[in-house]
């Protein structure tokens, strides 16, 4: 019997249920390939393979049912937040603009409206209420609307709603600064102009701009504010600095923190926050006022009556004239004046007096007597920022006032401030004063010793409380008194 060679195979059918064929026979892998014969793959069963689609589908079921989906609100292409209710946020925007266009009193549309993508937060990102998502809206967005704007010089400043509303702010704008400088009766305002060029342009602008006629006047006169320096003059105080620049001691205290307290000197530098209107007014104005013209004094002299007599011949009596002047003012602050008629309504009348020249002769001894018992509280010179010409003696009310020395009194009398005042000429040139009396002992005109009483201790004129000022003065000026009782 031959023998058959080992790699011939056998020509049984596909199908057929007999012995392994020599290509499965061994490992069963094609000669030379290594590959696994096809009868030797791995296939899943037709229904294995439903059953994994009917769960990939129900578990895409349960996601959706049990994960809602989620959005990004997206404003000016960054994320402000992640809603669930997307339709709830559009109401709360319509809202929004209704809103909008019921404040300004025109149709609103928006300047950057949102757009909502689908899309999960990211890990830790936290979903917001449609209630919070508006009111992020309300502060970022903004809404435009077409109104009539005010521009000066070209700058666009405040927007109304009607032209006619426009034309009232800048009509309201005028008569104000118009009242505000001729409050007085003598003031005729002639021209009032502007230094900028203002135009109402109508023109579509943010809702931001659109204001009330009064807070669109009140931006107008005041504008903006700016910062200037004020060099701090001798005698000027926080007061006194807020008061001439229209400003509260509290407003120059909060620009000026490194004050402390009230103390300010002579040379410090302060910031003064003032306004800086968007519209300068100039105006030319003619003022009409009377100012008085002064009386002469004719004096003649007469021997027979000492220097402190006069006689009035003739009354002096002012004169009248009527001036007319222009002033130009920027935003009523007077930058000129000039006259332009001068008209005479009276003219003045002299006055005529007799003064006396007679010499007093020497009486006095040069050696003073202290003219009442008491305490020197207030000494010659200096005090409280102004100067004290004499000294003060306290002594209690009624207290005899004696004569420093010989002489003759020259006044007795109210004399302002000093109250009741008797003066004595001592002769050459040295005259003493007794002021703040309760009553007199003297009459102008008499003879007096030293020592003797010309008056009493009071309070009248500027005094707190009973005591006797005393002067001593030569050829007019002030001495100290003390200096005459070495």
């Amino acid at each position: 019997m031959k023998s058959v060679p080992h790699n011939l195979v056998s020509h049984k059918p596909r199908g057929a249920r007999g012995g392994l064929t020599a290509r499965s026979a061994g490992t069963g892998a094609k000669p030379g390939t290594g590959q696994l014969s096809p009868k030797f793959r791995f296939r899943l069963p037709r229904h294995f393979l439903w059953v994994g689609f009917t769960l990939s589908l129900a578990l895409l079921v349960a996601y959706i049912y049990f994960c809602p989906p989620t959005w990004a609100v997206i404003l000016d292409g960054e994320v402000i937040g992640y809603v669930s209710q997307v339709e709830e946020v559009r109401k709360a925007l319509a809202l929004l603009a209704e809103s909008e266009a019921s404040r300004v009193g025109a149709q609103v549309v928006p300047k950057n409206p949102p757009s909502f993508v689908r899309r999960r937060p990211p890990q830790g990102a936290m979903l917001v209420t449609p209630e919070t998502m508006a009111g992020v809206l309300s502060e970022k967005m903004e809404f435009l609307a077409a109104g009539y704007v005010i521009c000066v010089d070209g700058q666009d400043v405040v927007a109304l709603p009607s032209e006619e509303d426009a034309r009232l702010v800048l009509s309201s704008l005028r008569e104000q600064y118009v009242q505000s400088i001729s409050r007085k009766s003598q003031v005729t305002v002639e021209e009032v102009l502007t230094k900028e060029n203002i135009e109402i342009k109508e023109k579509t602008v943010s809702t931001r701009m659109f204001r009330s006629r009064e807070d669109a006047l009140r931006i107008l006169v005041r504008g903006t504010d700016k910062t200037v320096t004020h060099i701090v003059q001798r005698g000027e105080c926080l007061w006194t600095i807020a008061q001439a620049n229209h400003m509260t001691v509290e407003d120059l205290r909060k620009a000026n923190p490194q004050v402390k307290g009230d103390l300010i000197y002579e040379g410090d530098s302060l910031s003064l926050v003032v306004p800086d209107p968007y519209v300068t007014f100039q105006s030319r104005e003619k003022v009409v006022f009377a100012v008085g013209i002064p009386y002469a004094t004719e004096v003649s002299y007469d021997e027979s009556l000492w220097p402190w007599q006069e006689r009035v011949l003739v009354e002096g009596k002012n004169g009248q004239k009527l001036i007319s002047q222009e002033v130009i003012r920027e935003n009523g602050k007077e930058v000129s004046r000039r006259t332009v008629d001068e008209r005479i309504l009276s003219y003045p009348v002299t006055r005529k007096v007799v003064r006396g020249s007679k010499q007093v002769p020497p009486m006095g001894s040069g050696q003073m007597v202290w003219p009442v018992k008491g305490r020197v509280t207030s000494y010659f010179g200096w005090r409280w920022g102004s100067f004290h010409s004499g000294i003060d003696i306290a002594a209690p009310a009624g207290t005899p006032v004696l004569a420093a020395d010989n002489g003759m009194v020259s006044y007795r009398g109210w004399n302002g401030g000093y109250g009741r005042l008797v003066l004595i000429d001592h002769g050459n040139g040295t005259v003493t004063a007794y002021a703040h009396l309760s009553g007199y002992a003297v009459s102008v005109g008499d003879r007096v010793e030293k020592g003797q009483v010309i008056g009493y201790v009071g309070s009248s004129g500027n005094s707190t409380g009973p005591h006797l000022h005393f002067e001593v003065r030569v050829n007019g000026v002030a001495k100290n008194p003390l200096d005459y009782y070495k």
